[in-house]
């Protein structure tokens, strides 16, 4: 028999807003990460992937992720927060590109890309199952 947070648990996994805003979040915290990584890890992509600090820079979005999607009510309580402070996570990001004299070109659509995605994340949100009642408690 399920309990009552069972059945609003199953609720929020079928209330398409929610699962976009969800993903949206995801997308929106990952584009800044890749910058991060771009940053802190040198060489190419696939030299990268050598280095422990690629694994732990985008391996801790990936656990993040999959608590999201298990809609874990501590996890669907950042969605709001993460969807206004991703933007300025990127436009940190792009600063330290600008500082440490990379090519501006790839985080400046970074930054474009996070702004959008956000946007568009807040504004399903707004609509979803989860802001009308919460993540439950």
């Amino acid at each position: 028999m399920k309990g009552p947070g069972e059945s609003y648990r199953h609720r929020l996994q079928h209330d398409v807003p929610t699962g976009i805003a969800a993903f949206l979040c995801f997308i929106a915290l990952l584009l800044p990460i890749i910058g991060v990584t771009a940053l802190l890890v040198d060489g190419t992509h696939m030299g990268a992937r050598e280095s422990p600090l690629y694994w732990l820079l985008l391996g801790l979005p990936a656990i993040w992720s999959w608590h999201m999607m298990s809609y874990m009510r501590t996890v669907l309580r950042t969605i709001r927060p993460a969807l206004f402070l991703a933007p300025f996570i990127a436009a940190g990001v792009l600063a330290a590109a600008s500082f440490s004299g990379r090519e501006m070109t790839a985080y400046w659509i970074m930054l474009l890309l996070t702004v959008a995605v956000c946007a568009a994340g807040g504004i399903i949100y707004n609509r979803s199952l989860l802001a009308r009642e919460g993540a439950g408690d």
